[in-house]
């Protein structure tokens, strides 16, 4: 029987435990899943895996505030990067938006359909960094239509719509399908634009 890993993993561990759990909320269900089973996975005793988490919620909470956080670590910098023209802002967020969502799938599909399991707090946190991201992209369809790049009546209606259209994708796209990532990058990213109206910038 292999080693159970002890507390001195440390950081390294919980970043184990947590793809583990991702891994098996995603392929289960958060519900049908218990601390015992995500034990296991991770080559853990039960009582390891309590120092590091109080509960299933929280393993919960850590999984989607980590993937979150990456998110918007990655996307509103390069968003809100006012020496790159809102057009070209716009075509990389669509990129890193398909790709990350789709590298990371388990952690992004946990976050939704159950985020009934988070507490207040938890909730709360999620939404904050969720209003970052819709943000960005809000602004820098503003941007667009200040400078004349985009062409929008409604820049909040048309944010939601992008961003909808967007998250859709985890709900159908799968590697090995009729498309490629990169080609799913390039027709969305040509929608995307389709929609702002997007023109050569002045």
């Amino acid at each position: 029987m292999a080693r159970k890993k002890s507390l001195d993993d440390g950081p390294v561990l919980r970043g184990h435990i947590l793809e583990k759990a991702g891994r098996l909320f995603y392929d289960r269900g958060f519900g049908s899943t218990s601390i015992r089973d995500i034990a296991d996975a991770a080559g853990i005793s039960s009582s390891t895996m309590y120092h590091h988490f109080a509960n299933k919620q929280d393993v919960l909470h850590a999984i989607v505030s980590r993937f979150m956080t990456d998110f918007v670590d990655a996307t509103v910098p390069m968003l809100r990067d006012r020496t790159v023209n809102p057009t070209e802002r716009i075509r990389r967020a669509v990129r890193l938006h398909i790709e990350i969502s789709d590298h990371r799938r388990p952690e992004l599909l946990v976050g939704n359909p159950i985020r009934y399991a988070l507490n207040q707090a938890q909730k709360e946190q999620g939404i904050k960094l969720q209003s970052a991201y819709h943000d960005a992209v809000r602004d820098t369809i503003e941007d667009g239509c200040r400078c004349g790049e985009f062409s929008v009546q409604n820049v909040p209606i048309t944010t939601m719509a992008v961003l909808d259209m967007l998250n859709g994708v985890r709900e159908w796209f799968a590697p090995g399908g009729p498309l490629t990532r990169s080609e799913l990058v390039d027709h969305y990213t040509d929608i995307v634009t389709t929609i702002l109206g997007a023109r050569p910038a002045r």
